[in-house]
């Protein structure tokens, strides 16, 4: 079959088209003919060295959508023909915290795909049944794709991490990407007041269209003292952090008193300064948002189906392109999600 492997990290031309074997369903696991797959930044700090536990030749890919082609051994209630969606990563389902339903904390079984899993930057991708949810019949394959990591993402963070509730004003950093655009649309339909923060004036319509009362651009990403004059000088009661350490300390500085500050993204790796005397203060909360249940992601595919999260995919190119896909993700030129199509078999 075709893939994109990375066999070096590195540059987003690290990522190239090659002919390698066919994977093999075992017990408890499918094997799936990728239609879709979508690029998150993810990818691209996994192509970069950055997550330890991926490790070279690898295929990247957290996002892939497509139909069973063969069920392995031992594995009831799936058949060929059905579509599916993967999760980021897998869960044992027996663990105390798959029990209480945080099944994404599971440390039994925590692999990830593109990670530890070859991942969806290929034509077949091998897929255990935990890892997966049911695609509805008519959802397009690249909308699919993106449900789990954009609007599952947001599900976990808006409203099962960070509680939102009616009438409160939440801040989104980072907010033109797919999962920002989800969580826009989310806190919307919540019944809160969003205001984004993006870095170029190009990406405002997509957040004006999602939901966003406010927009702020903020190039240098110095936005703290404009969120609390578009506040009155209180500050947002929630905080949705998906840009993580260059922006942390202003979504700090913009909660007001009893505020909520979710982190569910460090796009450049890094670590930030903290003065606990603010976080004691103002009472604030700080609240790590990791990755979309089970159920979470059936969620995002029914909120997908019903039209109350509107997915942004904004470009769907060859599998082949991943490489100038990550280069154009990199250098902020996406508002929403890009997504790799496989070519058609030979």
């Amino acid at each position: 079959m075709k893939a994109v492997v990375l066999r070096e990290f590195g540059a987003a031309s690290n990522l190239r088209m090659e002919s390698v074997a066919m994977p093999r369903p075992g017990r408890g696991e499918l094997l799936v003919r990728v239609r879709a797959c979508g690029v998150c930044y993810h990818d691209v700090i996994n192509r970069r060295g950055n997550l330890p536990r991926t490790h070279v030749p690898a295929i990247l890919g957290h996002e892939a959508a497509g139909e069973v082609v063969e069920v392995g051994p031992d594995t009831p209630g799936w058949k060929v023909g059905d579509r599916v969606a993967t999760l980021q990563r897998m869960s044992c389902g027996d663990c105390a915290l798959c029990r209480t339903g945080r099944n994404s904390l599971c440390r039994k079984d925590n692999r990830f795909f593109g990670e530890e899993l070859p991942g969806g930057y290929a034509q077949y991708l091998v897929a255990p049944v935990l890892g997966v949810g049911r695609v509805p019949e008519n959802m397009p394959w690249e909308v699919a794709a993106t449900a789990c990591c954009t609007t599952g993402t947001a599900v976990h963070t808006v409203r099962t991490r960070g509680r939102v509730q009616p009438g409160e004003t939440v801040l989104i950093t980072g907010a033109s990407g797919g999962v920002g655009l989800s969580a826009v649309q989310l806190c919307k339909a919540d019944g809160a007041r969003v205001i984004a923060v993006t870095s170029g004036e190009a990406k405002a319509q997509a957040l004006h269209e999602a939901g966003a009362a406010e927009v702020i651009i903020s190039r240098g990403l110095d936005f703290a003292a404009e969120v609390r004059k578009r506040t009155g000088g209180e500050g947002v009661n929630m905080a949705v952090e998906i840009v993580g350490s260059a922006t942390f300390d202003q979504t700090l500085k913009s909660l007001a008193p009893g505020g909520r500050l979710v982190v569910v993204g460090n796009l450049e790796s890094g670590v930030v300064n903290l003065n606990p005397g603010l976080v004691i203060v103002k009472e604030l909360e700080i609240i790590g948002a990791y990755a979309t249940t089970s159920a979470e992601l059936d969620d995002a595919l029914k909120l997908t189906a019903a039209g109350t999260v509107r997915p942004f995919v904004s470009e769907a190119v060859p599998l082949a392109d991943a490489g100038r896909a990550h280069f154009r993700l990199e250098n902020r030129e996406i508002a929403g999600r890009l997504v790799l199509i496989p070519p058609d078999l030979q």
